[in-house]
């Protein structure tokens, strides 16, 4: 029988899109590149199938996120796949998936919390058994000055890369944690020892099912069950009658979404596997992608797939094309009818760099045709001197992956220990911010509240409402520090505190170029608070940065110390009366997966500032050059660029 194309509307297909669509194969995998159309391509494929005759209902699509899931829907309905169809067809999340897998094997429905703030109680008693247990054999390891509220959030962090590795599925049974084995397995004691509390006080203590399921506990449950037996491929829940079974965005799977899809290959053995993805797009913030899923992996583990490649981008110019293409080693082509400006700007400081980009932002805000302009950032601390420049130009700008610097509760700290030293808390202006400013002294300091009238309450609770009551107004905020933080915080981190606000009280410039890192050691601070030493370790690069703004306000401008602090409240009280420009924007890399936009940035390409030997800083590198449609800047040290500069053939 004659197979006959599906024709799309809107779009002529490329010839490697149309031999991936036409091909029959069961398994294929298909290696593109960044803005090569994978998702229209994957939705070719599919359309493709439902022409062969494929009931809508046997095709399945799974993808890592929600967005992935809507942008796939869309392609579809794009190039003229019926409303009806695209119905019927199983679109979803791998987490979606398992939910539904789980309840039916279970039989009954399991409460699903979806905010940080409803899992929260969860992973506080959690952290409160790990550290009560009277068997634990390391209580010296679970010891933190941090208040269990206060770890909530890297806890859920290192959880979601536990989840997604299924880090203790692969240890041996009988192997007993340690904190050596912890160190090993990439986590400190504490966040292992939590996972395991956390895990038992999720399950409830109940034999078939837990007691409600976080995003990605579906996805692990599913898997753990799957590689204990407890769901077998051959069970009913499995046998769906699929045909087709796609993956979106292969790059982001991991170890648990991998273990799914392979029971899934194993129930449906005459069902065909699509899944596209680009190897290149592996970067570490994905909890636990591997690029081994798409080669090495499946074929020790699912089967031996043919590849075809999606080398044409639609995205950017071909000379750019050739840029990438040299960086990340493999073919790659773009579409002639496209241009793509590519500046390479030689900067020989950070300072001159942020200098360099506020003026690009200020020359692109009057030009509406000129679409968004994104900052992309490999670490949040480098936001620090450019939106203090963006700051001292009145510009808007919006922030992505990470919070503006002057939000950060590090910067609030030092601001809080000039205004404590000075007393003078007049660059606080509103209750609100006085209280975040008092969460970040009871952060940083390890105080606990020790009130006979809130003593009722939970630590978290109590702290609520003894910061909102001491924020009231600057001189309740003054004396809470007085005599609750201070008084109460441990010796260990007081005694930094107050070194740091004793140079900060003699308001000397030369004292506070010298002296205040070394009195504050905000590394040392940060690792007794942050369960995930990367949080500390950017910390203490926030609090550096932060140090070189003031003081170069204190010196160029003379206005020294405190004219300097008083300058950054200024910049703070009008950044907050400013509506954010969605126009300007600063990111993490990682947060810009998947986009694009019309003039990218990328700063700081230089020795020692981008990293320069691993896969995962390439990759890095290669998701962030490739976002950009219509302009590409990069800024370096002239005497000092990347080697990744060299290998991309943008420098000799």
């Amino acid at each position: 029988m004659r197979d006959v194309p599906f024709q799309p509307a809107h779009i002529i297909p490329s010839d490697e899109q149309l031999a991936i669509q036409l091909l029959k194969t069961r398994l294929l995998l298909v290696e593109a590149n960044a803005g090569a159309a994978k998702t229209t391509t994957l939705a070719l494929r599919i359309a493709q199938a439902l022409q062969r005759g494929a009931p809508p209902q046997s095709v399945l699509a799974l993808t890592c996120t929600a967005p992935a899931v809507a942008a796939l829907k869309q392609r579809l309905a794009h190039i003229g796949v019926p409303k009806a169809a695209v119905q019927q067809l199983r679109l979803q999340t791998f987490e979606a998936f398992s939910l539904a897998v789980l309840e039916a094997a279970e039989g009954t429905k399991t409460r699903v919390v979806t905010s940080p703030e409803q899992v929260r109680p969860y992973v506080v008693r959690a952290i409160e058994r790990a550290q009560s247990l009277p068997e634990e054999r390391h209580p010296e390891e679970l010891m933190t000055e941090a208040l269990p509220a206060d770890l909530v959030e890297g806890l859920l962090k290192s959880f979601d890369v536990l989840k997604g590795r299924m880090v203790m599925e692969h240890e041996p049974p009988e192997e007993r944690m340690t904190p050596a084995l912890a160190d090993e397995l990439g986590f400190g004691y504490l966040a292992m020892r939590c996972w395991t509390c956390y895990e038992f006080i999720r399950r409830g203590g109940h034999p078939d099912r837990p007691e409600f399921r976080f995003p990605g506990d579906a996805t692990y449950d599913l898997a753990r069950a799957l590689m204990s037996g407890e769901i077998d491929v051959g069970d009913e829940v499995l046998q769906q009658g699929l045909t087709l079974v796609c993956v979106d965005e292969m790059h982001d799977v991991n170890r648990a979404a991998f273990t799914v899809l392979k029971a899934l290959l194993a129930a449906h053995p005459r069902a065909a596997f699509v899944g596209v993805g680009d190897r290149d797009q592996v970067i570490h913030s994905q909890t636990g992608a591997e690029a081994g899923f798409m080669r090495e992996h499946f074929k020790a583990e699912i089967g031996t797939p043919e590849f075809r490649p999606l080398t044409l981008s639609h995205r950017f110019s071909p000379q750019l094309a050739r840029h990438v293409g040299a960086l990340a080693c493999k073919p790659y082509a773009a579409d002639a009818s496209l241009h793509t400006d590519i500046h390479l700007e030689p900067c020989e400081s950070p300072r001159i760099a942020a200098a360099f980009i506020a003026r690009q932002a200020q020359a692109h805000l009057p030009q509406p045709a000129s679409g968004n302009l994104r900052v992309l950032l490999r670490h949040p601390a480098q936001s620090v001197l450019i939106e203090h420049e963006l700051l001292r130009l009145g510009l808007p700008y919006g922030s992505v992956g990470f919070a503006p610097y002057l939000e950060r509760p590090e910067t609030l700290l030092v601001r809080g220990l000039h205004a404590h030293a000075r007393r003078d808390y007049s660059g606080f202006e509103d209750a609100a911010q006085r209280a975040r400013l008092l969460d970040a002294w009871l952060l940083f300091s390890g105080a606990r509240i020790d009130s006979i009238e809130l003593r009722n309450l939970d630590s978290a609770e109590a702290q609520r409402v003894a910061v909102a009551e001491a924020s009231a107004d600057p001189e309740s905020t003054q004396n809470f520090v007085d005599a609750h933080v201070l008084r109460s915080a441990p010796a260990v981190a007081r005694r930094p505190l107050e070194a740091a606000m004793a140079v900060l009280g003699h308001a000397d410039v030369g004292a506070f170029e010298v002296e205040f890192l070394k009195a504050l050691d905000p590394l040392k601070l940060a690792t007794r608070v942050f369960v995930r030493r990367a949080e500390a370790a950017q910390v203490a690069d926030n609090v550096t940065q932060l140090h070189r703004v003031v003081l170069a306000e204190a010196t160029e401008g003379s206005a020294g110390v405190d004219g300097a602090f008083r300058m950054v409240s200024a910049m703070d009280r009008a950044r907050r009366r400013q509506r954010a420009d969605e126009r300007i924007v600063l990111s993490s890399i990682e947060a810009a997966k998947g986009l694009e936009f019309h003039h990218v940035i990328v700063p700081h390409l230089s020795k020692g500032e981008f990293g320069d030997a691993s896969v995962e800083s390439r990759n890095l590198l290669y998701v962030a050059i490739t976002r950009a449609r219509h302009r590409l800047t990069l800024t370096f040290t002239p005497d000092h660029p990347s080697r990744f500069l060299r290998d991309a053939e943008l420098v000799a």
